[in-house]
């Protein structure tokens, strides 16, 4: 799978238009493959947000595409013209082996899930690099689908350094942890006392604590069998 870099959030805002509180986050690219968190519902609701509606395209270049994990498989969009659009995917078409599809505007997306964005940012001016976010702003939380790869994002703008916590109602036996946009070549898994143990290669620290999660970073649960809600 590409490996997905870390983000910088250059400016968070929130204005109000006609009684309806609309956020706007603007994410800087510091690569070819950013992770955008999902912060907002749809804007004057409390529904998950479209895809393609979360992430403005007008100022994007043509080309960039909008990739969405539906816990098996890939999504994606393609910038054209100052909109998504849903190309056609090859059959062949595959992220370490995980299939391609094109996508749709009924597919929507939950607060404290993540999408992600792929750009040519070699040939991107300054102001292609940045990505703007928005919607209505909602209370922070993550849905975890048991036996599912659930691609996840820290919607708020503080780190979250008591995992371990927040996760102790949902997380099982076997339950993996992977973050995204570090060096760290491991994974944290559930063990069978309710600990965590940290991997690297063939080294593995018992009762080991879980990384924090900074602001609108991103990680993989990926969920043996463990499921629910966890307010953050």
């Amino acid at each position: 799978m590409k490996k997905l870099l870390s983000l910088s959030l250059a400016s968070l805002a929130f204005a109000a238009v006609a009684d309806v509180t609309v956020g706007v986050a603007k994410i800087t690219a510091t690569s070819n493959e950013t992770i955008i968190p999902v912060p907002y519902t749809t804007i004057g609701s409390a529904s998950p947000v479209s895809v393609h509606d979360l992430v403005k395209a007008a100022n994007l270049m043509d080309g960039t595409k909008l990739y969405y994990y539906n816990g098996s498989s890939y999504q994606v969009w393609v910038k054209s013209g100052n909109a998504w659009t849903t190309p056609d995917v090859s059959a062949t078409e595959a992220i370490a082996g995980t299939s391609v599809a094109k996508g749709s505007s009924e597919v929507s997306v939950a607060v404290g899930a993540a999408l992600w964005v792929s750009m040519d940012f070699a040939s991107a001016s300054t102001a292609q690099k940045d990505i703007f976010v928005y919607g209505s702003p909602a209370a922070a939380s993550w849905t975890i689908v048991a036996g599912k790869s659930n691609l996840l994002s820290n919607p708020t703008n503080s780190e979250i350094s008591d995992l371990a916590t927040k996760l102790s109602s949902v997380s099982a036996k076997g339950d993996k942890i992977l973050p995204i946009g570090t060096d760290f070549a491991g994974y944290w898994v559930k063990a069978s006392d309710g600990n965590w143990s940290k991997v690297v290669g063939t080294s593995v620290e018992k009762n080991a604590a879980l990384p924090s999660l900074g602001a609108y970073k991103g990680l993989w649960y990926v969920s043996k069998t463990g499921s629910g809600t966890v307010n953050l």
